[in-house]
């Protein structure tokens, strides 16, 4: 069985998809997203009918409100990862190098001045979650502070990192749908 091993760069792209799995995490995450979403479009949809049906211009008004709260939350959100990225450049800007072993991984931050990188040793028991999500594997450490390993720089393949984790770390490990 071969180790999970990533090479890469976290993009502030990535970091927006963590900020919404964060959200509404879990196994089922993807299904809660599309819940609250279909919510509130039928919601919408409700008060704007209902408002024609009857001339209720209440209802097109609160109709209009929840559609503009709801595109100012994605548009802060999106605002705020930039703004949190920029302020972090130095992370963003740091190559990600993650090697797993059997009882733990190695978690270094390789920039280009190498007198700034970063070397961390990380135990199993230290962890308390690992969610293989679709386009990421995150690794809770505490439960604010998250390591996201995109997808697309793990040298093996998707389903060889999943065997390797349920091998090692089944206990922590959540496998989000």
């Amino acid at each position: 069985m071969k180790a999970i091993e990533s090479l890469g760069y976290v993009t502030p792209r990535d970091y927006n998809s963590y900020i919404r799995f964060n959200m509404l995490k879990g196994k089922y995450y993807r299904v809660k997203v599309c819940i609250v979403t279909i919510s509130i479009l039928l919601l919408t949809a409700f008060l704007f009918i209902n408002g024609f049906l009857t001339s209720n211009k209440n209802l097109f008004i609160i109709g209009g409100v929840i559609i503009l709260c709801s595109l100012m939350f994605l548009y802060t959100l999106n605002v705020n990862v930039k703004r949190v990225c920029n302020s972090n450049a130095k992370i963003v800007r740091a190559k990600q190098k993650t090697v797993f072993g059997k009882n733990g991984f190695i978690f270094d931050l390789l920039f280009d001045d190498e007198t700034l990188n970063e070397h961390d040793e990380i135990f199993f028991d230290e962890i308390d979650a690992i969610y293989l999500a679709p386009k990421a594997i995150y690794i809770y450490i505490e439960k604010r502070s998250v390591i996201i390993i995109p997808k697309r720089n793990l040298t093996i393949e998707p389903y060889e990192a999943k065997a390797f984790l349920e091998k090692f770390i089944p206990q922590k490990l959540i496998v989000c749908i």
